[in-house]
């Protein structure tokens, strides 16, 4: 296996080198530094290489200029083009040029770099495909294959149980988005179908900026898609990454997403999984709900068949757990499981089991925060009150609670 490595940083090339010989010890890496050479031009063998790592950024060049040019070029191997983070505006411009795939250079790791290399040669450098490798390939083949109406799918970046998530773009301009199609599986199901088109409807009818915006759906080669913003900021998930947040950042977080809840509730609408996964960033900082799956108007709620348990137990209400109808304050219990782990770093009951999970929430007190954090102990049992006649009623409570208790004045939070 020979791969090209092009960056003017001659500490990511040997980097990148080191975890690609470490992995495939048999391979050849070459260091192409873009400082001390020109562009390749007509007669370089771009046919004896297996992939080319390009970054966006050259010193003297333009990445994205280059990697238009060895595209051209009928011998050009896959490329995996280097980019900034939050910026998928230069992503989305390399995939139209033809990139295979893009990373994040502030987020690159050893295990998304090998496996973006497998992904792109496929069996050109394993003769045998793992199955995870097997999926995404068979990701990737639906993705080119969808006709969205003015939307051009460029490559998958997630997967769910439900659904597998794209990079995309409006072919008329190069503004990021993200298209959610649903798996074959799911769509054979008519109540999974009739969910996941739900969704559309009812994020149709919230208009705020906490909730993200969905710009189109419908029904391509058979699979139903959503078209919605793109989040540069990543997901809640990512901030935490096991370790907790600054308690003052949190409550910062945890505001928003009461407001968020307000402006969901009051259009009478539980989300009912609330979870880090489920809280997106935008490049501003500001936050956003996302994935209504299993979300229900009020209206309806009642009506849900009793018995039906739907959410993420590490996240879930006793109320849920227990198959009951649920009101507004299901979402401020789940809010408050999301604040512990903010706050604390881990979650609030841990099991190994989903239903051993689950249980802790219908019997076992939350644990005590530790002391450097009790000023928030009274607010937390507020929210994970199992007896949710003693919880918070709704999002304006908690926000009023915020304010008298840990803000001066509003001057404080703007």
């Amino acid at each position: 296996m020979r791969i090209l490595v092009i960056d003017d940083d001659e500490d990511l090339r040997s980097l990148l080198s080191h975890y690609i010989k470490k992995e495939w010890p048999q391979a050849e890496v070459e260091e192409f530094d873009p400082l001390v050479k020109d562009m390749p031009g007509d007669d370089f063998p771009f046919a004896d290489y297996d992939a080319i790592i390009l970054d966006y950024m050259l010193g003297r060049g333009d990445g994205l200029e280059w990697l238009r040019e060895f595209k051209a070029r009928g011998d050009c191997p896959p490329v995996v083009f280097l980019t900034g983070a939050g910026n998928e505006v230069i992503a989305v411009r390399a995939m139209k040029y033809g990139a295979d795939d893009y990373l994040r250079k502030q987020e690159l790791t050893r295990e998304r770099l090998l496996s973006s290399i497998r992904d792109i040669t496929r069996e050109r450098i394993e003769r045998t495909v793992t199955p995870e490798v097997a999926a995404r390939m068979e990701g990737q083949t639906l993705g080119a294959r969808i006709r969205v109406p003015g939307i051009r799918v460029l490559h998958l970046i997630g997967e769910g149980g439900m659904s597998r998530v794209y990079l995309a773009s409006r072919e008329s301009d190069d503004e990021p988005l993200v298209v959610k199609i649903l798996r074959s599986e799911v769509t054979n199901d008519p109540n999974a179908l009739e969910r996941f088109l739900e969704e559309y409807s009812l994020v149709e009818r919230i208009h705020s900026p906490h909730v993200a915006r969905i710009h189109s759906h419908g029904v391509s080669e058979g699979h139903a898609y959503l078209v919605m913003e793109f989040f540069d900021g990543g997901d809640l998930s990512k901030r935490l990454s096991g370790k907790p947040i600054p308690p003052d950042q949190a409550l910062k977080v945890f505001r928003e997403l009461m407001f968020a809840l307000g402006d969901i509730h009051e259009t009478g609408i539980l989300h009912r999984d609330l979870k880090p996964q489920n809280l997106m960033f935008r490049s501003d900082g500001s936050l956003a709900i996302v994935d209504f799956g299993i979300a229900k108007h009020i209206d309806a709620v009642d009506r849900t068949s009793h018995g039906e348990i739907l959410g993420t137990p590490r996240y879930m209400s006793p109320e849920q757990v227990r198959g009951a109808a649920l009101d507004l304050r299901t979402d401020i219990y789940s809010a408050g499981v999301l604040l512990y782990q903010m706050i604390v770093g881990e979650h609030l009951f841990a099991g190994d089991t989903a239903l051993e999970v689950a249980l802790h929430h219908l019997n076992t007190p939350p644990p005590a925060l530790p002391e450097s954090l009790s000023r928030y102990q009274r607010l937390l049992d507020k929210l994970l009150e199992k007896d949710r006649d003693a919880r918070f009623r709704n999002a304006d409570e908690v926000l009023g609670f915020l304010s008298r208790k840990f803000y001066q004045s509003e001057a404080h939070l703007h």
